[in-house]
């Protein structure tokens, strides 16, 4: 199920479903929050974004895109589960609330589906990402060695949405 069309709160930026004229947009944002390597591909953000599977969500503010986010649906042990594939927010945005919205679409968009759980892999060494996804209420269920280019480990956590 698709975000309401625009939601707003107060003066923060509004959440809309992502559209294929933001992905140039969406994929300059993506090379400056993410190291080479762990960037998405220009091929791989459009797969990922437009995906059916998948439901992605823009932070817009004042005709200005301040993040986004994605999530896809899989099927594990015949359970639905939303995978986060990434969130995205300027340096200069962090710790304003923007991912916050984001997450929050993702997780309603999840219910909403019925899915039984959220999961994610987040790099060992971005501490202030592990730390939000910890006050989301995610838990750190395992690591996955060289997940990142081969060399960097990647922590998995998961958030329960049902019983």
């Amino acid at each position: 199920m698709l975000p309401p069309r625009s939601k707003r709160v107060d003066n923060q930026p509004h959440i809309r479903p992502a559209a294929r004229e933001d992905l140039d947009a969406l994929f300059a944002l993506d090379q400056t929050c993410f190291r080479p390597g762990i960037a998405y591909s220009k091929t791989e953000l459009r797969y990922f974004l437009f995906h059916p599977r998948s439901i992605s969500v823009v932070a817009e503010d004042g005709g200005s895109i301040a993040g986004f986010a994605i999530v896809e649906f899989l099927l594990e042990e015949g359970r639905r589960i939303g995978h986060v594939i990434t969130i995205d927010v300027p340096a200069a945005l962090r710790r304003t609330g923007v991912g916050r919205l984001l997450m929050d679409a993702l997780l309603d968009s999840c219910r909403e589906s019925e899915a039984a759980a959220v999961r994610l892999e987040v790099a060992v060494d971005n501490e202030a990402a592990i730390a939000f996804y910890q006050r989301l209420g995610f838990t750190q269920m395992g690591r996955m060695r060289g997940y990142y280019m081969g060399k960097l480990d990647a922590l998995t956590m998961r958030l329960a949405l049902q019983g």
